[in-house]
């Protein structure tokens, strides 16, 4: 038979147990959720070390969470790096598009006025999310182009 002193006992390693498991879950859930909801990586990696830091040594981080939280990091870091690179891509696209209509004749739609202007296409200016062009002397969204014509 138990006595009262080993009940006790071993009913604080249960409770302690369930509280770190649970706990170590949270954990888990928190670092999941900041990857989710747009954390820097410097805020991640703090989160992180602080979650090792505090972790009990008796009872370590799975190494199944590490990781699997390694893994998320890496890919939301790669994940970061590719759309970077695409928006290098995207502005280069858009700067090369442009730039090759620098001389061809076009005509091109005035929004205030709804007329047709025909004209050369002077020069390209890409700014952020914008493409314009200047025709005789005026600047036109690029998607106002409507009819690009046969050099002459």
């Amino acid at each position: 038979m138990m006595s009262l002193q080993q009940i006790y006992q071993s009913s604080q390693g249960q409770i302690q147990q369930t509280a770190q498991t649970s706990d170590s879950q949270e954990n888990t859930d928190v670092a999941t959720n900041a990857l989710n909801n747009n954390m820097g990586k410097d805020q991640f990696l703090e989160l992180l070390t602080t979650q090792l830091k505090n972790q009990n040594p008796l009872e370590p981080m799975d190494n199944k969470q590490f990781i699997s939280q390694m893994a998320q990091f890496s890919s939301l870091e790669q994940m970061n790096n590719l759309n970077s690179t695409m928006g290098n891509f995207v502005k280069f696209q858009k700067i090369s598009q442009a730039g090759s209509l620098v001389g061809k004749k076009v005509e091109v739609l005035n929004s205030s006025t709804g007329q047709t202007i025909t004209g050369k296409i002077e020069k390209a200016n890409v700014t952020g999310d914008s493409t314009t062009i200047t025709v005789n002397g005026s600047k036109y969204p690029l998607a106002n182009i409507q009819q690009i014509i046969a050099g002459e």
